[in-house]
């Protein structure tokens, strides 16, 4: 009875000394491991509706060593408004918008505008897509709002920016950079699904 007791307390202790709970649905801290590697050309955008846990750990930075957790909803952009119009930029598409409610800030990123936003133009999380090679594909998920049909290039501010190595129906993986004023981190990121669009 004693034992039992004392596994309840420390139970009780650590759930009260957790400063960020992944919601439901997360992947095991241990699961997001950093990873290598190009993103293949067949990465499957169109698949990639619905509810995701985003999971940010900074290697760099102020905050190297911490964890932030959150939810992701993405969805697919409207087809007329995938093509990025912006000079010298042929060839950029945007498959994918959403949204996000990740406190950034936990890891040293930097919050640009509403990264809750969904307006199909200025969405709070886009991801630019274009091809690195004939089998591979350069593809970024800029957290921050931004306006993709723009001939506007912002050249002061900062950036949130995720670098996508794996891409599934189920997971999205690969590493992350952020800065502003001088200040910068980086670090890894994970995704897995939680609810796929209905």
């Amino acid at each position: 009875m004693m034992r039992r007791g004392w596994r309840l307390a420390v139970a009780i202790i650590g759930v009260a000394c957790s400063t960020h709970a992944p919601p439901a649905g997360a992947v095991p801290a241990a699961d997001c491991v950093p990873v290598d590697g190009q993103l293949a050309a067949s990465a499957p955008w169109d698949s990639l509706n619905g509810s995701w846990m985003l999971e940010m750990v900074a290697v760099t930075g102020d905050s190297s060593g911490v964890r932030a957790a959150g939810t992701l909803t993405l969805r697919a952009q409207d087809p007329a408004l995938r093509p990025v119009v912006r000079a010298g930029m042929t060839g950029v598409t945007v498959p994918v918008i959403g949204a996000t409610d990740i406190a950034l800030e936990r890891v040293g990123a930097v919050r640009i505008g509403d990264v809750g936003s969904l307006d199909p133009r200025k969405p709070g999380v886009s991801i630019w897509v274009s091809p690195a090679t004939a089998t591979t594909l350069s593809a970024v998920m800029r957290i921050g709002q931004e306006e993709i049909q723009s001939d506007l290039v912002r050249f002061d501010g900062g950036y949130t920016a995720l670098y996508l190595r794996q891409v599934s129906a189920t997971a999205i993986r690969g590493g992350w950079a952020s800065a502003v004023a001088g200040t910068a981190a980086s670090g890894y990121f994970c995704a897995e699904r939680v609810e796929k669009a209905s």
